[in-house]
């Protein structure tokens, strides 16, 4: 019989046997179909389902089981596992599905590949920091996991307990720490109320002092001290009753004798198009992890679950529906099986935080968004714009105000909706939006559906009287009482400002680094960056010299210079991200030395950022904080009015805290989930859009069950009354197939990863005595009849393989680390898989940071050094030392194409062969034995802004000149005639705000401009050279930058070191005609007189100025 017949013959209630090999399916080929069929990777249409199944029929295959059975199967895998998918209807009439949050986490711990990967309490690393459970919200914040088990005991929280030595304590806070006897030894310790003493006729006395102790030391539970008649009758004393109690924890009770887990769970909330195309289909969906994996874990897609999603629900309601499930989830508890033990557990889940972009979670915290005068989610930092533009003001938005409360913003909900019963509601409520910055969106129809009304009621028709106030009122209020349902206020406004277990929506939305500093500070700096280069011609240096960047040990793909020179307006995040790393050594002389300086710190920002493991958490973090402060002061230099108008500048200063509470940032980062909206979108693209919401759900659900299954997950078999896992074939499959593992989003099966110490011989090779080697020049050692073969790459301990001239951090025999180019590498003649000896080229550190740059230098030694594969840690960047050689010459590179090599060329810089180099501290990848293997007196580089509060006040003077003058008609000048308050002095215009100067004489005389010339203005527009700013921050001079004469006539000096015409013969680009001579008669060449051109001001960038030079090239 046909396994097509047994299925048509069959419905979901009947069961496989558990004695089968492909348990829970039925034969190997339903499984290995419906294996390929639920990839998230790689999703099918029934079309091309049906195409798959008869092609394998049509070649001969056995058993192809048909669609209808692979779609039955697939039923009753959802029925028996436990299908998650639930309906949901929004007050508002909305209708959505969610995956049940309490599935999804049983799944986790009946899971081995998660499971065993798990740590269940937070832990005290010392100064370290590497995982969520490091910060401080787990460790001191949130209340403790409820229970230990101590030899086979379990032991809850707030229970009297006794230890070895006979002394009685009750257990406040359960986590790992190192003991101070051995630091090397991690230990579940307790946090407990101390019993100071022990009177049978007063009572147990509490005493305040808490010490740390290790459970080790438990002796007796509190069920054996209540086993003992009359050893509680005493009970506390008054004094101590404020302290603790001697009943048992309430989850001693509920867990009916099961371990009790706590899970944190991370959510993330987004919108997202359901469309591949560009036409915007938008959705709002939310995910979540589970905390308790380590970070590496964290960040693969494979343990992302979806939740919820919908086109038509708002947020918040998806919100809400997100939240009742987790609360209901610990409420009740999830009985799971935890495969680690073989044993059930129970499990309370709780949210940790909200991860999200800026906009979204300024909804999750009802706050009414950037744009509003107090613009901060976490603090009240904010105010009118001239406050803002005041010196307090200013200087505030440099620092953390007073800290926002859920208590707060739910009193000012309640505030907004008193206010709605009044006379003039709409702007009143407006007022206290821009007073208070809050807002909430999850009630925000309401609110609007009473001002609607009370505008309505209280309207007056002509020959009528008013409503009197009372019937106003009344009428208001009924409706106010049908709107809400019959709930209560509390019940329609945010449901995150009422989240318990320690939930603060406005600390527990961190700053997320990818929107608020890669699509944030670096992209503004970028587009400012790019239009100085745009508008002084020197585009094409910028591009020759982002080809000639070394990206070996840089690990940052997205540097391809021809799509971000020609796309430099539609950059990613991963784009930034690559840019941070390398800006400085592309633009060193093409821009002033206060935007130099801001690209440092940049690169500083994004290393810091960006680690993935914290050393010492008190310096990293002063670190931290010294780097944000002085890059807002040199944005503060470059654009005063940007601290002002982007919030995101602002939002850096809490940074800081969010790493203390969270872990590293990149825990909260969104990448991983931005990622995770591909998977999303294929679900949408491959349904037929009728219910969006349900087919995404059901999708994942499956998806999620399948990956349970093959990966060795348990469920409860109801006909069994057991919990059971997959057949002996299933458990292995992925072992056997790590394609398939692949397409379910796991890299854990993949077989070629790089293995420390081995190599690739070099094509058409021979055996190499050992005398005619490169090492025996350098060893001097006999070795004879011994021969080797060479190798073109050695893979570095930390998986990094480095080529022959690569650069590598090696650790010498006397333990020093040091950096080297390769320049042998001898493979055994036994295996010429295996490196046997690196020969390496030693550099050698300058005593002082560069001047210019402030990077560490390194020289090119004569010295040379044999080490073994195990000592080459890993692949470094460096960059050449252009600054100081002075590398201007090209030379000429093929183009490949199609993966060979064309007739096409492109310039590239030729390096002029000095030994000079510079370390890149800006790499992301590697950066922790980077900063080892510097000198301790590398290590810090100097503040680009020592004077900072003389910086902040020239500042808000400036915006104040700029305002005087803007009022004036005219623009800002740095002459005794301008028309301002003359308290303010004059000063220098910042570098993206800096206009010429101009003469009062050369406005009064300026010439008409008719229809034509301002017609060829716009033609010769192309062919306009602009003059740049002068790369020093003091006022344009006749050394540094251009004057204007009373003939309306420009003469120019070239910035210093400005680039040389070289650059600009290889680019065929005709070089800047610049007059040095200092004469007042036109220009050669130049046509028209120079003329001042108002600019566009856009506010998603930064700018240079009201006005610029502009030279009107004329043809010969």
């Amino acid at each position: 019989m046909l396994l097509d017949d047994i299925y048509e013959r069959t419905n979901t209630k009947d069961a496989v046997s558990l004695d089968n090999a492909t348990y829970p399916w039925p034969s190997k080929a339903h499984f290995v179909t419906s294996l390929l069929f639920s990839s998230p990777h790689l999703p099918f249409s029934d079309a091309q389902k049906r195409a798959v199944l008869s092609w394998a029929q049509q070649l001969g295959a056995r058993d192809v089981p048909s669609l209808g059975a692979i779609k039955k199967s697939q039923k009753y895998l959802d029925s028996l596992v436990g299908d998650p998918t639930e309906k949901v209807t929004a007050h508002s009439g909305n209708v959505f599905y969610i995956n049940d949050v309490a599935k999804s986490i049983a799944k986790d711990y009946a899971n081995p590949l998660t499971r065993f990967a798990m740590q269940d309490y937070p832990e005290d690393s010392g100064e370290e920091m590497s995982q969520v459970f490091n910060g401080k919200k787990m460790l001191l914040d949130l209340p403790s996991p409820p229970a230990a088990r101590v030899d086979g005991i379990i032991y809850f929280t707030g229970e009297l307990l006794q230890d070895d030595s006979g002394g009685y304590f009750i257990p406040e806070r359960f986590f790992y720490a190192s003991l101070p006897a051995d630091s090397k030894v991690r230990d579940l310790v307790v946090n407990p109320f101390d019993i100071l003493s022990h009177h049978y006729q007063a009572g147990f006395i509490v005493n305040e002092h808490r010490e740390i102790i290790p459970t080790s030391i438990f002796m007796r539970s509190f069920e054996e001290i209540t086993a003992t008649p009359g050893e509680l009758d005493c009970g506390l004393t008054p004094s101590s009753s404020k302290y603790a109690t001697l009943s048992p924890n309430p989850l001693r009770e509920k867990s009916n004798g099961r371990m009790v887990h706590t899970v944190p769970l991370l959510v993330f909330m987004d919108d997202v198009s359901g469309n591949i195309s560009k036409q915007w289909n938008k959705h709002h969906a939310i995910y979540m992890s589970n905390a308790n994996l380590p970070r590496e874990m964290l960040e693969k897609e494979f343990f992302v679950r979806f939740v919820t999603s919908s086109p038509h629900a708002a947020p918040m309601e998806l919100m809400r529906a997100m939240k009742e499930s987790i609360c209901n989830a610990a409420e009740s508890g999830i009985i799971a099986w935890d495969c680690k033990y073989n044993e059930e557990v129970l499990l309370i889940p709780y949210a940790l935080f909200l991860a999200g972009d800026n906009p979204m979670q300024a909804e999750e915290c009802s706050h009414a968004g950037l744009n509003c005068n107090f613009f901060c989610r976490t603090c009240d930092i904010g105010g009118t714009k001239e406050f803002k533009a005041s010196s307090d003001g200013y200087r505030s938005l440099f620092m953390s105000g007073n800290t926002r409360t859920p208590e707060d913003t739910t009193a000012e909900i309640h505030k907004q909706f008193e206010t709605a019963f009044k006379s003039g509601a709409s702007e009143k409520i407006k007022n206290l939006v821009s007073s208070t910055g809050i807002r909430d969106s999850a009630s925000n129809s309401i609110l609007n559906a009473l001002v609607e009304l009370g505008k309505k009621l209280r309207k007056r028709a002509a020959g009528t009287q008013a409503l009197p106030e009372a019937e106003v009122t009344a009428a208001l209020e009924k409706e106010f009482s049908e709107l809400l349902q019959g709930e209560k206020l509390n019940n329609a406004i945010n449901p995150l400002l009422g989240m318990e277990a320690g939930f603060d929506i406005h600390m527990d939305t961190p700053t997320e680094i990818l929107h608020t500093i890669l699509l944030g500070v670096v992209k503004y700096f970028w587009g400012q960056t790019v239009f100085l280069l745009d508008k002084a011609k020197l585009m094409g240096i910028f591009q020759l010299r982002l080809k000639s960047v070394d990206k070996n040990g840089l690990n940052a793909p997205c540097l391809n210079a021809d799509y971000i020179c020609h796309y430099k307006g539609s950059l990613i995040g991963k784009h930034f991200k690559s840019l941070a790393q390398v800006m400085p050594f592309l633009i060193y002389d093409l821009v002033p030395s206060t935007v130099l300086n801001a690209w440092a710190l940049i690169g500083e920002l994004v290393v810091l950022v960006w680690h993935t493991k914290i050393v010492h958490t008190e310096t990293y973090l002063a670190k931290l904080s010294r780097t944000i402060q002085d890059f807002l002061n040199v944005t503060a230099q470059c654009a005063p009015s940007i601290i002002i108008s982007k919030p995101k500048f602002h939002f850096l200063v809490h940074l800081p805290a969010y790493i203390r509470r969270f872990g590293q940032a990149v825990i909260f980062s969104t990448e991983r989930y931005e990622s995770f909206n591909h998977v999303f979108r294929l679900t949408c693209v491959y349904s037929n859009r009728q219910a969006p919401s349900r087919d995404s759900c059901r999708v994942f659900a499956h998806q999620d069950i399948i990956k349970h299954i093959v990966t060795g997950g348990f469920w409860y078999d109801n006909n069994a009354s057991k919990w059971v896992q997959g057949g002996a074939q299933i458990l292995g499959y992925l072992d056997e197939h790590p394609e398939q593992a692949r397409l379910l989003g796991l890299s854990v099966f993949n077989r070629n990863a790089p293995i420390p110490g081995k190599s690739s011989p070099l094509p058409k090779d021979d055996a190499v005595p050992w005398k005619a080697t490169r090492c025996w020049t350098i060893l001097r050692t006999a070795q004879p009849d011994t021969v080797y073969y060479r190798g073109k790459s050695v893979v570095a301990r930390e998986g990094d393989v480095a080529f022959l001239n690569s650069h590598v951090i090696f650790r010498r025999a006397d333990g020093q680390m040091c950096v080297g180019r390769v320049r042998e590498i001898l493979l055994s003649p036994e295996d010429p898989n295996t490196v046997v000896h690196v020969g390496l080229q030693l550099f050698s550190f300058a005593d002082t940071l560069h001047a210019s740059v402030n990077l560490p230098c390194l020289n090119l030694t004569d010295d040379e050094v044999v080490t073994t594969a195990a000592d080459i840690i890993c692949v470094v960047n460096l960059q050449h030392n252009c600054v100081d050689s002075q590398c201007t010459d090209t030379i000429s590179q093929p183009v490949r194409q199609e993966r060979l090599e064309t007739s096409r060329t492109k310039p590239i810089i030729r390096h002029k062969s000095t030994p000079h180099y510079f370390i890149n501290a800006y790499s992301i990848h590697n950066y922790d034995h980077i900063h080892l293997v510097l000198p301790e007196a590398l290590h810090e580089s100097p503040l680009r802004v020592t004077n900072a509060a003389e910086v902040r006040e020239m500042a808000v003077q400036h915006m104040k000149q700029k305002k005087a003058s803007k009022k004036s008609g005219d623009a800002p000048q740095q002459d005794d005639h301008m028309e301002h308050d003359t308290q303010i002095p004059p000063m220098a215009a910042p570098t993206f705000d800096r206009p010429p100067p101009k003469s009062r004489t050369t406005a009064k005389s300026k010439p008409k401009t008719t229809a034509s010339s301002s017609r060829r203005a716009k033609t010769s527009k192309t062919s306009q050279a602009v003059a740049g700013p002068s790369s020093q921050p003091e006022l344009p001079s006749a050394q540094h930058g251009p004057t204007i004469d009373h003939q309306n006539h420009a003469h120019f000096a070239p910035p210093p070191e400005f680039p040389s015409p070289q650059y600009y013969q290889h680019l065929q680009l005709p070089p800047p005609q610049l007059d040095l001579s200092g004469g007042s008669q036109r220009p050669h060449n130049f046509k028209h007189p120079i003329q001042t051109v108002p600019t566009i001001f856009q506010e998603d960038r930064l700018y240079t100025g009201k006005f610029f030079i502009v030279i009107t090239i004329s043809k010969i």
